[in-house]
């Protein structure tokens, strides 16, 4: 009698032969050249099979424009409504409300962008929720990851939430640690009351103090940000209670990549000399920091994990040539276009913080291909934010500390088990495997009291395609 394991494997196997026979049995002839008949990865875009429905992966730069062009028919806000009921367990009438109509103006996901554009666009709205929050120390050690994470989540929820901050409650930053660590479970919907249970209690706990944030209208102290998300879901009758829940994502689009982005750019800067080098001595000498932008938009080329999704609405050709079928998912990774060696050269797998420096006979890469904001309807809305702070954080370890492992020793940080949802890479707490892997020293560069002010208001980075068209357009008026 055969055992269970081998009827399992009969199973899993005679499903895997079904799924395959059935991608080819409905396969249509404009439709992208299914895995098994193409390169992956090299191969612009082509077509898998997953739980029974069509996946399109796309590795070209021009046919990402195309996606990001045709907003309605390949649609994230779609998935966006499908996140808001997994993850931030809104309620169905709730749920009803953000998954209304989302491609249409006027809806619920397609006005958000527009409620909170000027509370994230550059200016003095942004900058003050960019102040220096920690003064001058002694020589001491630290975890250089937990450190990080730890200043830039008080630095950034501060900015956000004002004085009453809810994350001022160190038991608040350890429920965000834990839930962001079963993200996925959330976004699948894998019983994660069930499978876990940590990162479902940890939601629950930040869900209540958020509760009590709103329903004190603590959120009048705060900035322009929260006050134009707590004004869109009034505009959309939402209560409070579930206000609260929402607010997980905007907790998300603070925390998630800004976090791990910080240490990414200390790391790089610091274990380098020749990049720590040329970034401190641009930093004593000029206010246009280009070298350090262009170690900012390295390190997210290099530590980018992200991939772009879309949902077909309807069939559609994509480009006039790609057919997809309605229902199958649309992937774009980003990491396989910040590694082609057509666009960046044969130096992909180097960190040349001086890359994305313009230099007078290069001609121009692509700028669609730096994928670090995504891009489209679907640009990050917060990436001023977040670059101001990791730049401004960078920027001011350098000038006020020296950063070095304790047995002066770098390490390239494990990643093993970052979670999937996130757009950078997470090192693991523990960065290395010996006890002094994971200790940092930091000692002051001086004695002298720093004061830090802030300019250059009403100034956009350039730091995606979005971005410099701006600035394109901004000149010739």
């Amino acid at each position: 009698m055969p055992s269970i394991f081998v009827l399992a494997v009969g199973v899993v196997g005679a499903t895997y032969v079904f799924l395959v026979f059935l991608l080819h049995l409905t396969q249509d002839a404009k439709e992208p050249p299914s895995v098994d008949n193409t390169i992956p990865f090299v191969t612009p875009i082509w077509k898998m099979i997953a739980a029974g429905s069509r996946i399109y992966v796309i590795n070209s730069t021009p046919l990402t424009e195309s996606v990001q062009s045709q907003f309605r028919a390949l649609s994230f806000t779609t998935i966006e409504a499908n996140i808001a009921a997994n993850v931030f367990g809104i309620s169905k009438a709730i749920n009803d409300i953000v998954g209304r109509d989302v491609t249409r103006g006027g809806s619920y996901l397609m006005s958000f962008p527009k409620y909170i554009h000027s509370a994230l666009s550059a200016g003095p709205g942004l900058d003050a929720m960019t102040e220096d929050r920690w003064a001058n120390e002694g020589t001491t050690t630290i975890k250089l990851f937990e450190w990080v994470r730890h200043e830039l989540l008080l630095a950034s929820t501060e900015g956000v939430y004002g004085p009453q901050n809810p994350f001022r409650d160190p038991t608040v930053e350890k429920a965000w640690y834990t839930f962001e660590r079963s993200l996925m479970m959330f976004v699948l919907n894998l019983l994660p009351q069930v499978f876990a249970k940590e990162g479902y209690k940890a939601r629950e706990y930040m869900v209540k103090a958020f509760e009590r944030y709103f329903e004190k209208g603590s959120y009048d102290q705060g900035s322009d940000l929260i006050k134009a998300r707590v004004k869109i879901n009034n505009d959309f009758g939402i209560i409070m209670k579930e206000t609260a829940k929402i607010e997980l994502g905007g907790i998300v689009a603070i925390l998630a990549n800004t976090l791990p982005g910080a240490f990414w750019m200390v790391y790089h800067i610091c274990s380098n000399p020749a990049v720590l080098r040329d970034v401190k001595a641009e930093l004593y000498v000029k206010s246009s920091c280009l070298i350090l932008l262009s170690t900012f938009k390295e390190m997210m080329r290099v530590n980018s994990s992200s991939t772009a999704t879309r949902i077909a609405i309807e069939d559609h050709l994509l480009d006039g040539k790609h057919f997809l079928k309605k229902g199958s998912t649309i992937m774009m990774p980003a990491v396989v276009q910040h590694t082609d060696s057509s666009i960046w050269g044969d130096s992909i797998e180097e960190f040349n913080h001086m890359r994305f420096v313009r230099q007078p006979s290069a001609k121009r890469t692509n700028p669609v291909a730096f994928r670090g904001f995504s891009g489209g309807t679907t640009l990050c809305p917060g990436r001023h934010f977040a670059s101001t702070e990791i730049l401004m954080f960078s920027a001011l370890l350098v000038l006020r500390l020296d950063i070095h492992p304790v047995d002066g020793r770098w390490i390239t940080p494990r990643t093993a088990k970052s979670p999937l949802v996130n757009a950078l890479l997470v090192p693991h707490e523990r960065i290395g495997i010996l006890p002094n892997d994971d200790i940092t020293v930091l000692r002051p560069t001086s004695d002298k009291i720093w004061n830090v002010s802030l300019s250059g208001y009403n100034k956009w980075i350039e730091i995606v395609a979005e971005d410099i068209e701006n600035t394109i357009l901004a000149d010739r008026h």
